[in-house]
């Protein structure tokens, strides 16, 4: 049985738009899931729960590692800096697990908030994108 063009053309924005969402998923999970552990850390640090504050941050820095690993800095404007982010990120996780110290979580929250909420402004907009795509697709 031989695809039209159409049918593969079709096919192709399917599976593009499902691959594009299924990183974009992740990558979603993994900002939601490091807010998180940063928020729940602070409040096992402020109730002296010294082993469930340090596994929040140690699953923290992971995800950081993984984000950073990930990161094609390369690729865009800002790459770079957002490496430097991710950096600091790690180096500030670590220090409130040694000090056990909410105000370096803070200022963590205070970059990785606005940075999850880029990243779902940008994903909304490319899945609209491809939407219309799809949906205008001849």
């Amino acid at each position: 049985m031989s695809m039209t063009e159409n049918e593969v053309a079709q096919a192709y924005a399917k599976t593009r738009t499902e691959t594009i969402v299924s990183q974009t998923t992740l990558l979603l999970a993994l900002y939601e899931k490091l807010a998180l552990d940063v928020e729940l850390a602070k409040v096992y640090i402020d109730n002296n729960d010294i082993e469930k504050s340090h596994n929040c941050l140690q699953n923290a820095q992971k995800i950081v590692i993984v984000l950073r690993s990930s990161l094609q800095k390369e690729n865009f404007d800002g790459g770079q800096d957002l490496w430097r982010l991710y950096n600091t990120l790690i180096d500030l996780l670590t220090k409130a697990n040694l000090e056990k110290n909410t105000s370096y979580l803070n200022v963590c929250e205070d970059i990785i908030l606005p940075l999850k909420d880029a990243w779902t402004e940008a994903v909304a907009r490319e899945q609209a994108k491809e939407t219309y795509l799809n949906d205008n697709l001849v």
